[in-house]
């Protein structure tokens, strides 16, 4: 879409905006380089394209050993919220293609709250959704207006570092993992049972 739009933003600098909401993406893109196209225009347009890509997709590749660690922490009996800058359409088609709607017990979108990562807003309302005092929740994350935001919320945040987001600086995690390896689960469940208590 930036392509078409003449927007020469190289791939390193497209990965600064991983995990900040579309709209203040949007935002500083047209300011940056004087776009005449509206912002909720663009924005739907966005959205759409999203969309219409993930519909396209036969099949998502899936995060080795995500699916085991969400199987595991189900039967340790443990709450689980999903928090995304993405619209509400985007997550859950990606939660039904992969099949792992039935894990989570929220689902929060940017939309849903006043201010989006890196504010703590996000995460307070999916703990709040799913009942669980911020301080007793992990937050995985990616990107980090993620990490910052689920640190201002008073969670423990583990930082994935995700081979389809770039070298992002995960530097603000209590916790850096590489993938959802036997180890990294144990870690992961071990930090549940801690902060659950």
């Amino acid at each position: 879409m930036l392509a078409k739009l003449e927007v020469p933003l190289a791939p390193e600098e497209l990965f600064a905006y991983v995990g900040i909401p579309t709209r203040q993406m949007w935002t500083e893109i047209i300011s940056r380089f004087n776009l005449h196209l509206p912002l909720n225009e663009l924005i739907r347009l966005e959205k759409d394209r999203q969309l219409q890509h993930l519909r396209d997709i036969e099949r998502l590749p899936e995060v080795p050993g995500v699916r085991k660690l969400l199987e595991e922490l189900a039967q340790m009996g443990t709450a689980m919220a999903v928090a995304s800058s993405s619209s509400l359409d985007i997550v859950g088609l990606i939660l039904s293609k992969l099949a792992i709607r039935r894990f989570f017990a929220a689902t929060v979108s940017g939309r849903d709250v006043a201010q989006g990562k890196p504010a703590p807003d996000i995460f307070l309302k999916a703990a709040a959704e799913i009942g669980t005092q911020p301080q007793k929740c992990i937050v995985i994350e990616d990107s980090p207006a993620g990490i910052a935001g689920a640190k201002s919320a008073g969670m423990v945040c583990v930082g994935f570092a995700n081979p389809n987001s770039g070298k992002l600086n995960l530097a603000g995690a209590d916790l850096i993992l590489h993938d959802f390896s036997i180890e990294s689960r144990m870690k992961i469940k071990r930090l549940v049972s801690e902060t659950s208590t």
